[in-house]
């Protein structure tokens, strides 16, 4: 496509449809370990689809047992939804198709099925490679993303109101009672589907998210916790309950004034299961997850919300206990990096070599080229994701590697000056997301190519440690680095402060 000019590059997107799984017979789809609402009434609604479509899907997920939380079992015994538990996974015979389900096959949160064919339908951030599906991760929860590719296919939701009444349940749970939609299309489901609910139903489902045993696992735990007040973190230990359950307990704790981080776990024959939430601003709760369970279970999720598990035997190895190990690898992560602000940085700047830009053909791109001014948009890059809006006073320089820094105008006429263009591979294709559509672009087709015309030299150190880095330009979010990679700062701005990969230092600078 590098010749294509934007237009057609455009013309040659091909967006997703629920069509597209009908050229499979046999299908299976697959709900993430311990589903929850919005899984499984994603799930329900494009087996609905495929029902009608004279296909024979199946629903199943997999995890240590079968659904025990009661709000879910009634969403499943009330709307009538036919999901399987499947307590061995690895010995499912290969389905022709397999679709992940508000999840990303080999994620750790979703048991490897065997298939030669997977799909992915999912509104979490995209961290698996796929060929068949889509992911919206600007929206509120997976229900409203089937929600949208059912009417892309004319569904008729009168014929069965368990779909749009279990949709709207999905939302209603992801989003927290519906207090944290915020993109326009949640807004529009919740309001088309309200009229397919039945509101007493609804109402007993709100109402009994927790029994008297639950309730009383929660409570203990609270009571049963470890603080750190330094790091603003508390572990909380739980007795055996249902995945949710555990959600459930941090999201109390997190409300607590002292508290920015909290984990909270249950102990298994042969594992321990975690739930963590962070609304602290240098800890992402699913880097905190994956760091206490990195060798030894699985993790990952959001920037506030995560969950995972550690294997037993793993912990009996290394001689702790669980409760040992979390306290141990909590206190390790915090003491594992340094944290840097652009905007109070002190340095000494004499101690530090000076290097100069190698004089490579670079891309750039005028933000407004992709957005129209003032648009919120995100620009991943291979340090952060970094949002601002659109202006035309703000450019992305893209390097050789496909690495992205957003730089002002003005600073980019001062360092740059724009060139012929070039015919470059980027080993990372960067991509620049509308905040309130949901739309990514890909830069490259709106690329325009410049050179240096100064040696824009820079005081660089090669980092020792772990590092987060607070830029000038995303001052919420952090860019991270590791040993090996370098601090840099501008010779002519010294709260210019980022990091840059080891193998893009060197590829690009020069020592002075």
């Amino acid at each position: 496509m590098q010749n294509l000019s934007v237009k057609e590059y455009n013309k040659e997107k091909i967006m997703f449809k629920l069509s597209q799984l009908l050229d499979y017979d046999n299908i299976l789809i697959q709900c993430h370990n311990h589903p929850d609402p919005d899984t499984i009434a994603s799930a329900f609604g494009v087996y609905h689809y495929l029902k009608r479509a004279g296909k024979s899907p199946r629903i199943v997920y997999s995890g240590f047992e079968p659904i025990k939380k009661r709000n879910v079992e009634l969403m499943v015994e009330w709307f009538n939804i036919p999901v399987e538990h499947v307590q061995n996974a690895d010995k499912v015979p290969p389905p022709d198709l397999l679709v992940c389900m508000d999840c990303q096959y080999g994620e750790g949160n979703i048991a490897k099925i065997k298939a030669p064919k997977v799909a992915v339908i999912d509104h979490h951030l995209k961290v698996t490679d796929f060929e068949l599906g889509v992911i919206q991760s600007n929206l509120g929860s997976c229900s409203t993303l089937v929600w949208t590719l059912l009417k892309a296919e004319d569904f008729d939701f009168a014929l069965c109101k368990d779909v749009p009444a279990s949709l709207y349940y999905g939302l209603l749970t992801d989003t927290n009672n519906f207090s944290e939609i915020n993109h326009p299309v949640d807004k529009d489901m919740r309001d088309a589907l309200v009229a397919y609910c039945d509101r007493g139903i609804v109402r007993r489902l709100c109402n009994c998210n927790l029994t008297l045993e639950e309730l009383e696992i929660a409570g203990v735990a609270l009571l049963r916790n470890i603080a750190d007040s330094k790091h603003g973190v508390a572990i909380f230990k739980a007795e055996q309950c249902d995945p949710n359950i555990l959600g459930f307990i941090s999201d109390i704790a997190l409300q607590v004034d002292s508290v920015e981080l909290c984990v909270v776990y249950s102990l298994w024959e042969s594992s321990a299961r975690l739930s963590a939430r962070s609304c602290s601003r240098e800890v992402m709760a699913a880097e905190y997850i994956e760091y206490l369970t990195d060798g030894v279970g699985s993790g990952g999720g959001h920037r506030d919300k995560a969950g995972g598990f550690i294997q037993k035997t793993e912990i009996d190895a290394l001689g702790m206990s669980i409760s040992e190990y979390v306290n141990f690898k909590t206190e390790e992560y915090f003491n594992s990096y340094d944290t840097i602000n652009a905007s109070d940085y002190d340095i000494d700047l004499t101690v530090l070599p000076r290097y100069s830009k190698k004089p490579i053909t670079k891309g750039f791109v005028v933000s407004t080229d992709l957005f129209e001014e003032n648009t919120p948009i995100m620009v991943r890059t291979l340090e952060q994701d970094s949002e601002i809006k659109a202006s035309p006073e703000r450019y992305f320089i893209v390097g050789v590697q496909g690495e992205v820094r957003p730089i002002t105008a003005e600073k980019f006429r001062t360092y740059y000056k724009e060139c012929e263009s070039v015919d470059v591979f980027y080993p990372y294709e960067p991509t620049v997301k509308n905040q309130i559509t949901g739309e990514i672009k890909v830069l490259k087709p709106y690329l325009r190519y410049c050179v240096p015309v100064s040696e824009s030299p820079i005081y660089a150190r090669e980092l020792t440690r772990n590092t987060k880095v607070f830029t000038d330009w995303n001052p919420t979010g952090y860019a991270y680095g590791e040993p090996g990679d370098f601090l840099a700062v501008k010779c002519d701005d010294v709260k210019d402060v980022y990091i840059i990969k080891d193998y893009i230092f060197r590829q690009t600078y020069n020592l002075l």
